[in-house]
């Protein structure tokens, strides 16, 4: 580790990786080797307002054996430490509010990502959350999206897995904790978090061993939104925490998506009001999301084929739908009109079908074939 990531950790440490007491230290002095050199010398001068607190722990983390100790364990335990000024540091992460001055890192975090695509929701989530979770996050994925979860449970678990589900995927995952590099929450999420770091990375800006507390989500928050160019809210009741960040990103100038749902169902109350405020744009398959973010020849920006999916993976009431839909498009009621099946299971097939992309809905509850983004091929 070179001696400028030293002293950065060192002020980060001090400063209890606060970004703007962080900054406004560093800004009293010429360079941070100054700053260093003056507590050193236990010269206060340019620092007598700031606390006694953290002028202790400037102090402490001063020595020389601490920095060594420090810088020891996280190489031991396999931790890239990122500052604000190196060229690994997320680009996008750099332009919000209060940027985190370190990060600490396990895995692979690349300089460039394609497409960074933040994926929220509640803890608590139904089974149709889950669903689409974990199938939007391995469709974004496939298309060479890297999907920013902040790895808690429920949708953050979901989306997670799904991403993970795509093959060949760069980066395919990036993991924001809300406590350190070394504590894992929930427990149960060990696994996960192993492959999070194996195939992309978990990052956090918290220091080591700081315990998974309530108070630091908000924090963490901002750094899910932070580090995406869009946010899609899967679940959300009508105050939550994901409402926090969905707020992050509206002020951070980023895209805000969101999954309806039915209008009975609580956890479904915030997604529902943002789409019916204008707040967040209304999210029926990846592509919802990837048309979004296009070049000047309108291309996605994944420049991604078509994907293929087989004849018989759609089921049975898939298939029927995908045989009746070959014959021009057709609305809710001419469906049910031509399958034998429940309403409640053609609005199961649909939704299946829309999420998988096989098919895309136009106004007025009207279907057709998606042959943008998906090739049906039938067995031989």
């Amino acid at each position: 580790m070179d001696e400028t990531t030293r002293l950065w950790l060192w002020l980060n440490y001090a400063t209890n990786r606060d970004p703007r007491l962080f900054y406004e230290i560093l800004s009293r002095f010429d360079a941070l080797e100054e700053a260093y050199e003056a507590v050193g010398r236990r010269d206060f001068s340019q620092l007598a307002d700031v606390r006694d607190t953290v002028r202790e722990r400037l102090c402490t983390a001063a020595e020389p054996s601490f920095l060594d100790r420090y810088c020891g364990w996280l190489q031991k335990n396999g931790v890239t430490v990122v500052t604000a000024q190196d060229d690994a540091y997320p680009a996008l992460l750099s332009e919000i509010y209060d940027p985190p001055s370190v990060l600490f890192v396990k895995g692979k975090l690349p300089e460039e990502l394609p497409l960074p695509i933040a994926m929220v929701g509640s803890r608590s989530c139904t089974a149709y959350g889950n669903d689409v979770a974990e199938l939007l996050g391995e469709q974004l994925s496939e298309r060479g999206a890297t999907v920013v979860t902040g790895l808690a449970a429920g949708i953050d678990t979901a989306a997670a897995k799904g991403a993970l589900k795509a093959g060949g995927a760069a980066c395919p995952v990036i993991g924001v904790l809300g406590c350190g590099i070394d504590q894992v929450y929930p427990k149960e999420n060990q696994r996960l978090f192993d492959e999070v770091i194996e195939r992309g990375a978990i990052v956090t800006e918290l220091l080591p061993k700081t315990p998974p507390l309530a108070a630091n989500f908000p924090a963490r928050n901002r750094i899910v939104s932070g580090m995406s160019r869009g946010v899609v809210v899967i679940e959300a009741a009508e105050r939550s925490g994901t409402s926090i960040t969905a707020d992050c990103a509206r002020e951070q100038g980023r895209e805000v998506f969101a999954v309806p749902g039915r209008i009975t169902d609580p956890m479904s109350a915030g997604t529902n009001r943002m789409i019916a405020r204008g707040e967040a744009k209304p999210v029926t398959c990846a592509a919802d999301i990837l048309s979004e973010f296009t070049d000047d020849a309108g291309d996605d920006v994944l420049n991604g084929a078509a994907k293929k999916v087989t004849f018989t993976s759609l089921g049975g009431i898939g298939q029927e739908i995908y045989m009746a839909l070959l014959q021009g498009e057709k609305d809710a009621d001419e469906l049910l009109d031509t399958i034998e099946c429940s309403a409640q299971e053609l609005n199961a097939a649909l939704t299946r079908l829309l999420f998988t992309e096989v098919i895309r809905q136009l106004p007025g509850r009207i279907y057709a074939l998606d042959t943008i983004h998906t090739v049906v091929t039938f067995d031989q």
